[in-house]
C-alpha cells in the first residue's frame, strides 16, 4: 500500500514545473491535544485552486498504571488527499478529500473499560478555512466526517484481556474525521 502511494505521488509531482511550485507544511495542534499525537502535513498547490497533500500522524503513548486503568489512543496513519481553494490557493476556506490508513489500538477513552485494536481504511470529506498571518504563516481551522471500513479485535480492558469480538472482526463506520487547528508555514 506504501509502495503505491508514493508511486502515485511520484508521478503526480512529475508532471509540475519546479519554478510554479509553492509548498507547505503544517502541524495540527488539535492533534497534540489528542493524548499527544505527532502529524504532519506536506500541501504542494497543483494550480490556483488545488492543493495535493499527504499526511501521517502517530501516537505511541499510554497513560495510566495496572491499578488505575490505563488510557491510550495509539495510532500510526498515513493519508493522501486533495482540496480545493475557491478563492487562491492556501488562503480562505477550502473543500478537501483524502483517503486514509490507520493501525489503532484505543481504549480507557470516555470512561469505557474496554479497548479496540485494529485497522481502518477510508475516505474523509473536510472542509475549513485557513488564515493568513503574514505571507509564509497560516492558522487553519477545519473539521470532516471520516468513513470505511474495519478490521479490528475488542477487549475487556484498555492493557489486556479476554477478547470481546472475534478476532479479525470486521465492519463499516462513519465517524467523526480530523478537527483541525493547524499552524502552515508556506514556502
Amino acid at each position: 500500500m506504501v509502495r503505491l502511494i508514493t508511486i502515485i505521488v511520484i508521478i503526480f509531482f512529475a508532471n509540475f514545473k519546479a519554478t510554479a511550485q509553492r509548498i507547505a507544511i503544517s502541524a495540527n495542534l488539535a492533534d497534540i491535544a489528542n493524548l499527544g499525537t505527532l502529524s504532519g502535513e506536506l500541501s504542494v498547490a497543483a494550480s490556483r485552486h488545488i492543493s495535493v497533500n499527504a499526511g501521517v500522524r502517530y501516537n505511541p503513548w499510554q497513560y495510566g498504571s495496572q491499578e488505575r486503568g490505563f488510557l491510550q489512543n495509539r495510532k500510526r496513519e498515513a493519508s493522501l488527499g486533495v482540496r480545493y481553494w475557491p478563492w487562491n490557493i492556501f488562503s480562505s476556506w477550502w473543500f478537501g478529500m483524502r483517503t486514509q490508513v490507520r493501525e489503532y489500538n484505543c481504549g480507557g477513552l470516555l470512561g469505557r473499560k474496554n479497548t479496540e485494536e485494529g485497522v481502518a481504511v477510508g475516505l474523509e470529506a473536510a472542509f475549513g478555512y485557513s488564515y493568513m498571518i503574514n505571507s509564509h504563516f497560516n492558522i487553519e481551522f477545519g473539521a470532516g466526517i471520516w468513513g470505511g471500513h474495519r478490521w479490528y479485535t475488542r477487549y475487556d480492558c484498555p492493557r489486556c484481556g479476554t477478547i470481546l469480538s472475534e478476532d479479525n472482526a470486521h465492519g463499516w463506520f462513519v465517524i467523526p474525521g480530523e478537527l483541525i487547528v493547524s499552524l502552515v508555514y508556506i514556502f
